[in-house]
């Protein structure tokens, strides 16, 4: 009983950083693009400071928040998996599974740059590494590994 209390409280709050993150994101976009307020859903008005800080300087911080978000995720998902399973198979399965996913993302990106392409190439880069830091992967992740670890259990009592 209290595993599933402490897995519902993890997926919240998974679900509740993916919103904080997207929040973020549109703030600093809205910055980074001069539009106008309300702009979003959040409707969250960007902080002044922002406008004072370069749109170079913000296009570092959206990558470098990137890669915080992509860790952060990977982290709660290995927690979740952790919590629920106890299984070290599972937790190596997430950290490939995110692993691949920057990894893709990442060389996407560096094809278009080094072919000079990367405007073309930058949606699907976005979209991949996008996963990283989405609360849907840490929930198909758990809904996969559940029903492999069903299945597995389900072999193991027939055999024996």
């Amino acid at each position: 009983m209290a595993k599933n209390i402490f897995t519902t409280l993890f997926f919240l709050l998974i679900f509740l950083v993916g919103y904080f993150r997207e929040a973020v994101f549109l703030v600093l976009n809205t910055v980074i693009h001069n539009y106008p307020f309300p702009y979003n859903a959040v409707y969250s008005k960007p902080p002044n400071f922002l406008y004072e800080i370069s749109t170079s300087h913000l296009l570092l911080l959206k990558w470098v928040l990137t890669g915080a978000f992509s860790l952060l995720f990977m982290a709660f998902t290995m927690g979740l998996i952790h919590l629920y399973f106890k299984h070290k198979e599972y937790n190596k399965l997430v950290l490939w599974v995110y692993a691949l996913l920057l990894v893709v993302s990442g060389f996407i990106t560096l094809l278009g740059l080094i072919t000079g392409h990367f405007e073309d190439v930058y949606t699907f880069s976005r979209f991949v590494v996008g996963l990283a830091q989405s609360p849907l992967t840490s929930l198909v992740l758990f809904v996969f590994i559940y029903f492999k670890s069903k299945t597995e259990n389900n072999k193991s009592v027939h055999t024996e």
